[in-house]
């Protein structure tokens, strides 16, 4: 039973015992609904988990985390998101792709597309406003990861032969895209784990690696090998003292062999289709892309759509790639290049903000990984540069995978992004001053 403030101090004069009023734990509700509203709109779950399809799960998420969020709003440190440098490229980017409605040569179908970017606008600002804390930051991790598990599981449960698809809903590009994207930060969570959730982590990678290579796809195929490449180098783990593993030559050689045997084990077993689509990697001499006489060859298709961009620097409008293609002799196709899809639609400045991006967030998470990795192990230092590093990865195969895939306005992409901002917000607030100007 509650006590009256005012007989608190006769309840002393008396002797008796007075307990003090216990704190109200603050609310974490906002935190969870926001990584809910991440691992659905990442993994689309809308789009094809059974029972699911076609629910405005996006949209109701989206309400509920706001109306936590706002009953949770006297608790929050405020945050301007335009002081952020990993904010700044961004929202520009996206505010672009919005405004470019009135510039494009074709409005309605940029004003369809456009829907899109509001979306991803929205959701970058209230995510990072209302992320305070490491450990609201681990949460949104675990939700990217969630995403990306549980797409490699609903295509590994349907899959039936061929190249790994889920619906129509699905590209087989896109499927890969997404895992490439999103390994590095399941890898990264089991850091700190042992045993089966150590276990349970590492056989979700090894899930996602299958699925990437049963898609068949090339961009895929080589956004996950630099992941194979990077985390080999410079792992992503922690080493027996309590710090995260460095770069050692050795050590590296060893796990190269290790990812050689596992690789020629996982070739064995995959279908004849996705081994013939990946071996075009070692012999570009006869893959039609390859071909400047095939009017279906993406270097074709890249000249024909830079030429284009160059005609008209302001860019055609959000989604306009295919019409742009169509227009000038091509098949109307898609760019299957992100940085060639955003300079088309969004002019010089729509690529250079795109880059951009990519080179800040780069920076800033290297800034943090060095400055929060002590010289003597404590947990909370190692974490935070552990994930830095596996972000970094992550951007690096983002960007080798979207060299061959139409996917400026991925939702992995600027999802990761928006994390990225808050983690490096909330990490340098623990860097002493003289580390910060040191890096």
């Amino acid at each position: 039973m509650a006590i009256e403030p005012a007989l608190v101090p006769e309840m002393v004069a008396r002797g008796m015992a007075v307990r003090a009023p216990k704190k109200p734990l603050p609310s974490v509700a906002y935190n969870i609904w926001l990584a809910i509203f991440l691992a659905v709109l990442v993994g689309r779950a809308a789009e094809w988990v059974p029972g699911m399809t076609g629910m405005p799960l996006v949209k109701i998420t989206f309400i509920l985390t706001a109306l936590f969020a706002y009953r949770a709003r006297r608790t929050f440190v405020p945050v301007r998101v335009r002081s952020l440098r990993i904010a700044r490229p961004a929202l520009a980017f996206l505010s672009l792709s919005i405004v470019s409605v009135f510039f494009s040569i074709y409005k309605s179908l940029s004003l369809g597309s456009a829907e899109v970017s509001i979306i991803y606008l929205l959701s970058f600002i209230g995510l990072i406003k209302i992320t305070q804390t490491q450990r609201d930051v681990e949460r949104l991790l675990i939700a990217l990861a969630i995403a990306g598990v549980s797409l490699s599981i609903g295509v590994l449960l349907s899959y039936s032969g061929g190249r790994a698809h889920l619906n129509s809903s699905f590209d087989p590009n896109d499927i890969a895209y997404e895992l490439d994207t999103l390994l590095p930060l399941v890898l990264a969570l089991r850091g700190w784990r042992s045993g089966l959730p150590r276990f349970s982590l590492n056989l979700a990678a090894f899930a996602m690696i299958v699925v990437i290579l049963l898609t068949g796809s090339r961009g895929g195929a080589l956004g996950l090998a630099v992941v194979l490449l990077a985390i080999t180098a410079y792992p992503l783990d922690t080493s027996k003292t309590g710090g995260l593993k460095q770069f050692a030559l050795g050590g590296m050689l060893v796990r190269w062999g290790v990812v050689a045997m596992m690789g020629v084990v996982v070739w064995g077993h995959l279908p004849v289709e996705s081994q013939e689509r990946l071996k075009t990697l070692l012999d570009l001499q006869h893959d039609y892309n390859a071909d400047p006489t095939s009017n279906a060859s993406r270097t074709v298709l890249w000249r024909r759509d830079i030429i284009s961009g160059l005609e008209r620097p302001i860019g055609y409008g959000m989604g306009t790639a295919p019409l742009v293609d169509g227009r000038n002799g091509g098949q109307y196709r898609t760019a299957h290049n992100s940085m060639v899809q955003a300079f088309v639609e969004l002019g010089a400045l729509g690529l250079w903000l795109y880059l951009a991006t990519y080179y800040v967030t780069w920076k800033e998470l290297g800034r943090i990984a060095v400055a929060r990795r002590p010289k003597v192990p404590d947990k909370d230092g190692t974490q935070v540069a552990l994930y830095a590093r596996a972000f970094r990865i992550s951007f690096a195969c983002n960007l080798a995978a979207g060299f061959f895939l139409s996917q400026a306005y991925s939702a992995s992409l600027w999802m990761s992004v928006a994390v990225c901002a808050a983690f490096v917000r909330i990490a340098s607030q623990k860097i002493p001053a003289t580390a910060t100007a040191a890096t």
